[in-house]
């Protein structure tokens, strides 16, 4: 079900088309809702002389644009520019401003590429996990992270990893892991470099990545055992029962098949979330 946004100013008879998101906003309740659900996505470029003119030619706020444009010529921070917008209409309350200017601020002063990681890690909270990926390839790909293995660029391959591992894809995973363990030396990321491989079912390369970087054999046993402990979860077992039971007993029952494509359609549902943009 979608949501409904209460206007109380204006609704533009031409949009504001915001390039980042794809999309056309038409009141400034819209735009707080927009910044106030992407908070981590906003940037220097969001303040723009096209954004004021458009909030008082086509909203009629000439007070809200004037303050705005004094804000860019004083070359104010990211924070009192969203400020301004937001306590405005009242869309948001004042605690909710609050938080949203501080978190604003919590990324203001860093660097773009720390930035970019910030973003790139409130999407997987969100189970963006599709954006995210793209966000920290992107970091990758294009040269932006320092040069030489530190442990910031670990940490972005380890946390590409955790997309891919989430989305199943065990593989490309594991691959991002040991990228990430060659960096930051980390044992999580060493563990489930192990782990992504075990869930894959990759024994041979599992066993290649064990000699490479000679992991202690009670270190592989215990990766092992939490591997199978986790597909073990009650879950997972329930379902195996079921489909056990279905079988073994030679004759249709049609109880069983329909909880069976329930729980499949639930786990459908929830994966096609996770793989959505």
């Amino acid at each position: 079900m979608g949501e409904l946004i209460l206007c109380r100013e204006p609704i533009a008879a031409n949009p504001f088309f915001l390039e980042d998101a794809s999309l056309n906003i038409y009141s400034l309740e819209e735009l707080s809702y927009y910044i106030s659900n992407n908070v981590y996505l906003l940037n220097a470029d969001f303040i723009s002389v096209d954004l004021c003119r458009w909030i008082g030619r086509e909203l009629g706020a000439k007070a809200l644009e004037e303050q705005l444009m004094t804000s860019m010529q004083e070359l104010a921070p990211l924070h009192v520019f969203v400020g301004q917008i937001l306590t405005y209409n009242g869309y948001l309350t004042n605690q909710e401003i609050r938080t949203l200017l501080q978190t604003i601020v919590s990324f203001e002063n860093k660097s773009p590429v720390e930035c970019k990681k910030m973003r790139a890690d409130r999407l997987m909270e969100k189970d963006k996990l599709v954006d995210a990926i793209f966000e920290y390839e992107s970091l990758i790909d294009g040269g932006e992270l320092a040069a030489g293995s530190t442990e910031f660029e670990g940490d972005v391959w380890h946390n590409l990893g955790s997309a891919y591992a989430r989305l199943f894809f065990f593989g490309e995973a594991s691959l991002c892991f040991e990228e990430a363990y060659k960096r930051n030396h980390k044992q999580q990321s060493m563990r489930l470099m192990l782990a992504a491989l075990r869930c894959n079912k990759d024994d041979k390369r599992f066993s290649e990545l064990v000699e490479r970087y000679f992991i202690p054999a009670d270190v592989v046993e215990s990766i092992k055992e939490e591997v199978t402990t986790l597909s073990a979860k009650e879950s997972v077992r329930s379902f195996d029962g079921q489909v056990d039971r279905m079988v073994l007993s030679g004759e249709p029952n049609h109880a069983c098949e329909e909880e069976i494509d329930q729980i499949i359609e639930g786990w459908k549902v929830q994966y096609n979330h996770l793989c959505s943009m």
